[in-house]
């Protein structure tokens, strides 16, 4: 018992000893960007990526010094939940680099179709780009948004009635709650990889693969790594010792690992996010620094994408009721003799005004 004892207090202080420095780090990038903040429809969004590796350090390490599993379940609703607002806000962050909503379905349209992603180009149909194409991406981000963190909250009412349960159980709430996590953050995934390939050209002076392989390390290889440790118990790679059963073992490491994956999250976001690509601009000296915070934690911005994805937002409709743009609807070839004309499903949208400055 004494071991093991030791070994928890030492995994606790090196925890505490990545998360400090991590959290330190991005904060320190944070308050560079509030200071230096010139761009806000790039900055804003960097800024709560940038929150992510704080939330994250901060609720592991606590998970792990509070060895209650209830504790450490109202830990993780903060950090799901925070998980999925970086993956929205990654979404706007790269739609605003491609000039913002109008503009970027204006170069969409005019783009072909585009096929999907190896192995299921050959079994689904090519994707018209586009207005629907912007749309159902903010859907399947959005999604991601509500459902991570409600399984969460569900996950903590289960717990709290013995119907959580551990494993593959299908007795139990957790194999499916594990499922729709499951289903939920591929969805995300994928529509985001989607939006890579489609916007790849349209974004090269963003370097969006970098930033793209930054916030999937940190997102998606964290709920991967939980799930290959609950596949070690139940598969009992992970045996129960003194004092610490298997599944008390698995969350300990899961928490440790991400205080030290944080650390190296921090300084991959130090070179791909960095303040210093907004050092030219001139700051609003009126501009106050809690000011610039406060935009940061309003996520008013947020809820207003919800309703707007959820009802159809007025662009959409203004797209739909306006004047063509695109000259024609005939087909053209390549040399290759394959179909690249555009893609749009919409033929009447309005010409807008354009500021590539």
């Amino acid at each position: 018992m004494r071991e093991e004892t030791y070994a928890l207090v030492l995994s606790q202080l090196i925890a505490g000893l990545f998360a400090l420095s991590a959290t330190c780090l991005s904060s320190y990038q944070i308050f560079q960007h509030l200071t230096h903040y010139v761009r806000p429809e790039y900055q804003l969004h960097i800024c709560r990526i940038l929150g992510m590796v704080p939330i994250y350090s901060i609720t592991a390490w606590l998970a792990l010094v509070l060895t209650n599993p209830e504790d450490s379940l109202l830990l993780d609703v903060i950090r799901d939940s925070y998980e999925a607002y970086v993956i929205y806000n990654f979404l706007v962050l790269l739609i605003n680099a491609g000039g913002g909503e109008r503009q970027l379905t204006y170069l969409l349209e005019l783009k072909p179709r585009m096929r999907h992603p190896w192995p299921l180009q050959n079994v689904l149909a090519p994707i018209p780009l586009g207005a629907d194409f912007l749309y159902w991406t903010r859907a399947a981000c959005l999604q991601f948004v509500f459902v991570k963190p409600a399984s969460s909250i569900i996950a903590v009412w289960l717990n709290r009635h013995g119907w959580l349960g551990e494993g593959i159980d299908f007795s139990k709430g957790s194999v499916y709650l594990a499922f729709v996590n499951n289903v939920s953050v591929s969805v995300a995934l994928y529509a985001l990889i989607l939006f890579y390939f489609a916007t790849e050209d349209l974004l090269s002076p963003f370097r969006p693969l970098p930033k793209f392989l930054a916030v999937k390390m940190v997102v998606f290889f964290s709920f991967w790594q939980g799930f290959a440790l609950a596949c070690m118990v139940w598969l009992g790679v992970l045996k129960d010792v003194e004092g610490f059963d298997a599944k008390s073992q698995a969350t300990g490491l899961q928490d440790l690992l991400i205080c030290i994956e944080m650390l190296v999250a921090s300084i991959c976001h130090h070179f791909v996010f960095s303040y210093e690509e907004f050092e030219d601009y001139a700051p609003d000296p009126k501009r106050p620094l809690l000011r610039n915070f406060g935009d940061i934690v309003d996520i008013r911005d947020v809820l207003s994408d919800a309703k707007d994805t959820l009802s159809g937002s007025a662009f959409e409709r203004e797209l739909r009721e306006g004047e063509p743009i695109i000259p024609g609807t005939e087909a053209f070839f390549s040399e290759d003799g394959s179909n690249t004309s555009p893609s749009s499903s919409i033929r009447r949208v309005v010409v807008p005004r354009f500021d590539f400055d």
